[in-house]
């Protein structure tokens, strides 16, 4: 079967980025042919990419940059459209070769380009390559362009998925962006969702706006089970992180180069890039001693990182031992940075205005998620409690936060299954918590506050309540003034249990994990689902 996957970003960060990745691969395992578009620069880094093909300005003609076998019975072609310097995007970040701008920012004129350079490039390709399947991917820009590919072909089956910040952070930001969602959804077959949640969300905003003819399904994300696996019993972690720190050199070798300073706090943030002194940094912890609690994804004032560091000092209380590691990109960094100075020095002045006023040093404060900061901000007006608690942080919380910057799946799969609990502490509504299932894969605790797409894969790993009476009275964590209290009871409640029951609670712990992801979540059941609903609504249109 012939299918194409229209993503129109990078292959790797984020979570959609990933799920793309994932999606292509495990089509390629299958025997199918995928047809991939999207701005990926570096498509031999990919195991299932056959070839890879950039347009060149115009959209019609192409030149082959990457060519080899790939391991798979399928094959996977990669098409790059030339859409010039400005790629929109939902949430600002560095991309490497482009002026990534948010879409409520953009004209008409700039997306309308876009859009166009992508449907020429859809349009050459299909010419020649008609897809059975599409599969598109977001409510914006992807459908549009689809959309307007298409009016000249006909009997292609069209699935659209829909990821939570392109509708949060755009469409329902934008009237214009709203203007494109209802044309390239109109013509959408199936709209999929990966929770109860996001298909909530997208009913609950579109109503009134707009009624699509397109039936709504739930297929949850997946994870790649083969690559994530838990470090087996008597395997040191020294070993894995150096096989970790082997890779790096491997890839970056010398040729890395210092990226840690960042300008001043309103500056943009990282680039995607690992830090150039990674090395030192995880050679510093003692990670067969050390407690190891993980946190990767964007550094972003959504994610509630911030609420995560300012939590440490109650655990460090409890668990001396504790080394807090920060994988990933984003232009919150510098933030966070200063919220650890600020906590490092004992400056409560700084640290009340860090909190009260976050949008004074970056992008995507959402109104209202201050309050989830509101425990530490009580113990700063009280002149006893905050000498109390910058007892705990000063001279000591600096040496306890690791920034890494960027890691890839790759180097990632190794990290996580040396940690001790991962931890996703969003304070803003996600699509899915994929944290929190890639955990589970490498039979490591996952920590996530229950809301939104969150909360399925929470509920998932409620079995592991099941394990000890103290894991079953944990309860929920919730989104309110106390997060950053009952995260730090929260962690510390599994760190004393381990601690109470020994290695063997460890390994019922990794052993449980480890099924609950394979019984809920795979890359081929992903893809099973999606060729069963094709097959299924073409052999009945009314199924």
């Amino acid at each position: 079967m012939k299918i194409a996957i229209i993503h129109g970003y990078f292959l790797n960060g984020t979570g959609s980025n990933l799920y793309v990745q994932n999606l292509c691969r495990q089509f390629c395992k299958m025997g199918h042919e995928v047809l991939l578009f999207c701005q990926e620069q570096s498509a031999e880094k990919y195991d299932f990419i056959e070839s890879a093909y950039l347009f060149t300005e115009g959209n019609e003609k192409l030149k082959q940059i990457h060519g080899k076998a790939t391991p798979y019975e399928g094959k996977c072609n990669c098409y790059i459209p030339y859409i010039g310097r400005i790629l929109p995007v939902y949430v600002k970040d560095r991309y490497e070769g482009f002026d990534a701008e948010e879409i409520p920012q953009l004209s008409e004129k700039d997306l309308e380009n876009y859009i166009s350079c992508n449907e020429k490039a859809l349009k050459s390709t299909f010419a020649d390559h008609k897809p059975d399947i599409i599969i598109s991917n977001h409510t914006v820009m992807q459908p549009v362009y689809v959309k307007r590919a298409l009016e000249d072909f006909t009997d292609v089956f069209i699935f659209t998925v829909v990821h939570g910040s392109c509708l949060n952070f755009s469409v329902k930001k934008s009237a214009l962006a709203l203007r494109y969602a209802i044309e390239g959804l109109n013509v959408t077959d199936k709209l999929v969702f990966l929770t109860d949640y996001s298909m909530q969300e997208f009913t609950d905003f579109f109503q009134g706006r707009a009624e699509f003819k397109a039936e709504k399904i739930l297929i949850p994300a997946g994870v790649d089970i083969e690559s994530f696996i838990p470090l087996e019993k008597g395997t040191s972690k020294n070993a894995r992180i150096d096989m970790l720190l082997k890779k790096v050199e491997s890839e970056y070798g010398n040729s890395m180069e210092a990226k840690s300073a960042y300008g001043n706090i309103m500056g943009e943030g990282d680039n995607k890039s690992i830090d150039s002194d990674i090395k030192n940094k995880l050679l510093h912890i003692d990670w067969e001693k050390d407690t190891i609690l993980l946190y990767y994804g964007k550094y972003l004032w959504t994610k509630g990182i911030h609420n995560l560091i300012l939590s440490l000092p109650f655990i460090l209380q409890e668990n001396p031992d504790t080394k807090l590691v920060l994988v990933g990109f984003g232009t919150s960094r510098r933030y966070l940075e200063a919220i650890v100075g600020a906590m490092e020095t004992g400056n409560s002045k700084k640290l009340k205005h860090l909190l009260t006023c976050p949008q004074d040093f970056q992008s995507h404060v959402e109104p209202g998620t201050e309050i989830y900061s509101g425990y530490i901000l009580n113990i700063l007006e009280d002149i006893d409690l905050s000498k109390a608690y910058f007892e705990k942080t000063i001279g000591i919380i600096s040496d306890k936060v690791v920034f890494t910057g960027f890691m890839d799946h790759n180097l990632l799969k190794d990290l996580i299954s040396c940690a001790d609990i991962a931890i996703a502490p969003s304070i803003f509504p996600e699509a899915f918590g994929l944290v929190g299932v890639e955990a589970l894969a490498c039979g490591v605790f996952p920590l996530q506050p229950y809301h939104s797409g969150f909360k399925s894969v929470v509920d998932s790993y409620s079995g592991l309540s099941d394990l000890d009476d103290n894991f079953n009275a944990l309860g929920k964590l919730w989104l309110d003034e106390d997060l950053v209290k009952n995260i730090a009871i929260q962690i510390n409640t599994i760190l004393e249990t381990y601690l109470l029951r020994g290695p063997d609670l460890n390994e019922k712990v990794k052993s449980t994990a480890r099924k609950i992801c394979i019984d809920n979540y795979s890359w081929d059941s992903v893809a099973l689902k999606f060729l069963s609903t094709f097959r299924q609504s073409v052999d009945d249109p009314y199924s």
